[in-house]
């Protein structure tokens, strides 16, 4: 009786029906003056956010969105972006959600958004479109050649690209609060009254599912960056008491002033490895470890180590709900029903592979993340390893080491670098263990629109032969 320290966390899910999973029975329980989120010094109430969720569901309604209907949903970020999406569900409407574009924006429909019947985008006026602002115009198209959704999808996101061309994913309500499940019962996961600083981009899963939709179950205030640079990162952590975020987000807070995030107790990276290096200087300067979460946008959160208990490499045990098996070093997880929408092959025996390289722990089930699968090769290979002993060198910015046959290297630097050099630093300090077969020297690294490190060697074969601006690629 009394269900642990996830109970209460638990509740609000339950509530959480199939017919209105989004939130609908929620957005009527909190008080009218109850903070629901921030940015910067601007705040948003539960009452707001009922009004302008219920307005927004009337004026979509008119121009003809219901039930069944595809809606890719682009655009700005901002409170406007989050009550479209809730007003969308609240139709039935399935949500295509699409990552706004690192370069020019986009004229019309966004590619890859498959046959939509409407599109919403948000602050068309506005040049960049990563950045937070409170509200902003709403564009409806409809599309003529467009169809019904079909597989009962309420969400589709596509996968990062971090290793090839993004895959349109499918999740439906039922998956979705399945996964909320999952994230309430993690004692350590956000509360009631606690302000959350989401860092991760809202179209991405751990960011809109483990960041607003559980801040939404819970009670939870959001936090959101007003723009993707290191001091608005600093920023919205400054009185959040938990940061959920990326590698990226945390290199500026590691280096950020001491004291400098007084009322934090909790700090997750999720979406790519986290150097050891950025997690031992946060920890040094704010006296917090810094956590993991694990997931694709295929499964959701598979693994979780909130609190850091297993260092930087460690993602944690695999959360209640989920089942995973590890092969020839690779993991895997199952999905009883394939989540590719526009993908025709036979969903054999419901096993993903991830295609990352993993270590099990037998005495306490925690895995431990090694790398990417690339080619075939000695699967034991640490590749995280080798990219953190290459960091270490002072004239190397980034490194992403792919492998495991032959063992290639890239490495940004803006310093000329020799081969020898290379590899007798990789061999002084990796003992006995593998090292790279190949070096690849660039300025920078490539990276997807939402931060991640790119780990497909055709794309980054592509990046070495066309690099952006002047920078110089050289190859060993």
């Amino acid at each position: 009786p009394g269900g642990g320290p996830g109970a209460a966390a638990r509740k609000p899910v339950e509530a959480m029906t199939r017919r209105s999973w989004w939130g609908a029975e929620l957005l009527g329980r909190h008080a009218d003056d109850m903070v629901w989120a921030r940015a910067a010094d601007r705040e948003v109430t539960y009452g707001r956010l009922r009004r302008e969720t219920a307005w927004q569901a009337e004026v979509l309604a008119r121009h003809g969105i219901r039930a069944g209907s595809t809606v890719a949903l682009y655009g700005s970020a901002s409170f406007t972006k989050l009550w479209t999406l809730f007003a969308l569900w609240s139709l039935g409407a399935q949500v295509v959600l699409v990552e706004p574009p690192s370069g020019p924006r986009p004229r019309g429909l966004p590619p890859g958004a498959g046959r939509v019947r409407f599109s919403v985008s948000l602050g068309e006026s506005r040049g960049r479109p990563h950045d937070f602002v409170d509200e902003c115009e709403v564009l409806v198209r409809r599309h003529p050649g467009g169809g019904p959704s079909v597989g009962g999808h309420c969400l589709v996101q596509f996968s990062s690209g971090t290793t090839g061309r993004p895959k349109a994913v499918g999740r439906s309500p039922r998956s979705l609060l399945d996964e909320l499940g999952r994230l309430a019962a993690l004692e350590d996961m956000p509360r009631r009254g606690e302000r959350v600083a989401v860092l991760t981009p809202l179209t991405h899963s751990f960011g809109l599912i483990a960041g607003v939709l559980h801040s939404l179950a819970v009670g939870a205030t959001l936090v959101m960056p007003v723009a993707r640079t290191a001091r608005a990162t600093v920023r919205a952590a400054a009185d959040a008491h938990v940061v959920l975020g990326g590698p990226h987000h945390f290199r500026p807070l590691a280096r950020s002033e001491p004291g400098g995030l007084p009322l934090l107790r909790l700090a997750v990276s999720s979406g790519d490895a986290l150097p050891p290096e950025i997690a031992a200087l946060f920890r040094g300067r704010h006296g917090v470890r810094v956590g993991q979460a694990y997931g694709t946008t295929e499964t959701g959160i598979v693994a979780a180590d909130l609190t850091g208990r297993f260092g930087p490499a460690g993602i944690g045990t695999p959360v209640p709900g989920t089942r995973v098996r590890v092969v020839g070093g690779v993991l895997e997880v199952h999905v009883q029903e394939s989540p590719y929408l526009y993908d025709d092959t036979p969903w054999a025996g419901g096993w993903m592979s991830t295609r990352d390289l993993v270590t099990r722990d037998p005495g306490t089930g925690a895995l431990r993340l090694r790398g990417r699968v690339q080619g075939v090769g000695d699967a034991s290979v640490d590749l995280l390893r080798i990219e953190s002993v290459l960091r270490a060198h002072r004239h190397i910015t980034d490194a992403v080491v792919l492998g495991v046959g032959p063992i290639e290297a890239h490495v940004a630097s803006s310093a000329e670098l020799d081969r020898d050099e290379l590899r007798s630093w990789c061999r002084r300090f990796l003992g006995g263990a593998p090292v790279p077969d190949r070096y690849h020297l660039l300025r920078e690294l490539p990276r997807t629109s939402g931060g991640k490190a790119v780990r497909d060697r055709g794309v980054l074969r592509r990046h070495r032969a066309h690099p952006p601006g002047a920078c110089r690629c050289v190859s060993w």
